[in-house]
């Protein structure tokens, strides 16, 4: 492809706009084929940027398999689900290709309604409908139940498969905890289980979680803090996003450069240059772009490159870009745990190699036990690597990067 200009940016941007990751996104779609998926990946990896472009191209190519991207970040209630799925689904049904009557919705809506609210019949697609009202705070089951099954109902042509994307579900399911509606979240995890077990003949429905909390963290709280023995989701693969392919991350920087950057030294020098410092992280790209359009007047050295990572390592006033690695792990574990993550963490950082466990168990001031655990959990969690050689765990960070960062601000 020819390079097209974009400005750096660290926040949303249009979707066709949206650089690479197409191998990703062919990967993701023969696993949304076969059953649903849940994604893993700290914050800043471009989960989100990744999601709406697969959601695109499964539309705009007329794909079998078509995906709809939801943002559940802001949902607060179980009451509120159903309206968000049904406000994003009545969007994409007046473009034509989603073909839902909403049969299911409408008879329930219709059934438990109080007599005084009537429903609008200006629009062909959906009416005017809301699960919020009080009369169904305690039918949000049966709401959401209607709104899976129409979907799983309507008329799909040539075997059509549609993927609903449930982005920020797991941080959905944290705010609901800390907002004590952990029944909610239980009931929620065992109905949706339920909702793929039931439907899964019809082959019509798939799901795909995502979130910058991980799901392991939600539901490994709810079985220590509340004894909750489900899987609820056995019945999915798991898919890690890694940092962009070579090919990618050049592409990215070309992009971005077209924002009135100037190449002093030879070009694609420069772009290796960045790309390694950042080992191909779209968000630290971008960053490094918005650095040296700050502090070097847009002129792209190999000098003003290595300052630039300098100063995305050791700014304090931009502190966020890498606090939330340290501040994860105090909102998500209880100190016990995050003692021990911090500790290994502090330990590993100062290394020059990757270290076999047993080194590592001496010298941090925990049980081989919890530390086993945690190291397993830190890995989970994408911030260690772990290789095994000759039957023995070596563990270092997954990313040069921010073992640099951890080791210059937090050691």
């Amino acid at each position: 492809m020819t390079p097209y200009k974009i400005p750096p940016t660290t926040g949303p941007m249009p979707v066709d706009k949206i650089v690479g990751r197409l191998n990703e996104i062919e990967d993701i779609y023969q696993h949304t084929m076969a059953g649903s998926l849940v994604i893993s990946m700290i914050r800043r990896m471009g989960k989100t940027l990744l999601l709406q472009k697969f959601a695109y191209i499964t539309v705009k190519e007329n794909r079998p398999n078509k995906a709809i991207w939801f943002d559940l970040m802001k949902v607060s209630d179980v009451t509120e689900l159903t309206d968000t799925l049904l406000m994003e689904l009545t969007k994409h049904k007046k473009h034509g290709w989603l073909k839902v009557q909403f049969n299911w919705c409408k008879e329930l809506y219709n059934k438990l309604k109080p007599p005084e609210v009537k429903v609008s019949t200006g629009t062909s697609y959906l009416p005017e409908i809301s699960f919020k009202l009080p009369e169904f705070k305690t039918e949000w089951k049966k709401a959401l139940t209607a709104c899976i099954e129409d979907l799983a109902e309507r008329k799909a042509e040539n075997d059509e498969v549609l993927t609903l994307i449930l982005d920020e579900f797991p941080y959905m399911l944290w705010q609901w905890i800390l907002n004590k509606k952990v029944q909610n979240v239980i009931e929620l995890l065992n109905l949706f289980r339920s909702l793929r077990m039931s439907l899964q003949e019809k082959e019509k429905i798939r799901f795909i979680i995502c979130g910058s909390v991980g799901l392991d963290v939600v539901l490994n709280h709810l079985r220590s803090e509340y004894k909750y023995t489900a899987e609820p989701f056995n019945d999915t693969k798991s898919y890690v996003l890694e940092a962009m392919s070579d090919t990618d991350a050049t592409f990215l920087c070309e992009c971005l450069a077209l924002s009135g950057y100037t190449f002093v030294d030879d070009k694609m020098l420069c772009i290796e240059l960045i790309c390694k410092q950042v080992e191909n992280l779209p968000f630290y790209i971008n960053k490094t772009f918005e650095i040296l359009r700050s502090s070097s007047q847009s002129q792209i050295s190999l000098q003003n490159i290595k300052n630039a990572l300098n100063e995305l390592l050791t700014n304090v006033n931009d502190d966020d870009v890498f606090e939330q690695l340290d501040t994860r792990i105090a909102s998500y574990y209880p100190k016990t745990e995050s003692d021990i993550m911090l500790g290994i963490l502090d330990y590993l950082s100062i290394q020059t190699i990757a270290k076999e466990e047993d080194d590592i168990l001496r010298s941090v001031d925990f049980t081989p036990k919890e530390v086993k655990s945690i190291l397993r959990v830190l890995c989970k969690d994408q911030y260690l690597n772990r290789t095994i050689n000759e039957e023995k765990r070596y563990y270092q960070f997954k990313y040069e990067i921010f073992k640099k960062w951890w080791k210059l601000n937090k050691a």
